[in-house]
């Protein structure tokens, strides 16, 4: 129905604000966003695109884990080169500034 208003307000001529708001609305925005979604799916199948997802998820990891490393050398363990899970580390953390805020308000 869209598309008929515009056809027979385009073929009349007439410039106003309710002309140029119908020409600026979309046709069928489902069409639009579908196409949308098969673009972005198509460029993601291609070998550059994963290629360069994999090598910055490889960055994103290798920064992830020497911030952990660093968080590490920050808490005292008892022996002090025990090797610690993530999530060990985390709550070992939050333990740790606990403690310390503890230590400063007494």
């Amino acid at each position: 129905m869209l598309e008929c208003a515009r056809a027979v307000i385009f073929r009349g001529g007439r410039k106003d604000k309710e002309t140029s708001l119908l020409m600026s609305m979309p046709v069928d925005r489902e069409d639009r966003a579908c196409a949308r979604e098969e673009r972005r799916r198509r460029r993601r199948a291609t070998v550059k695109y994963r290629s360069a997802h994999a090598s910055r998820e490889r960055v994103r990891v290798v920064a992830f884990n020497v911030a952990f490393a660093e968080l590490r050398g920050l808490l005292p363990t008892l022996p002090p080169d025990k090797k610690l899970s993530k999530i060990e580390i985390l709550r070992l953390a939050a333990c740790y500034i606990s403690y310390l805020n503890n230590v400063l308000d007494v």
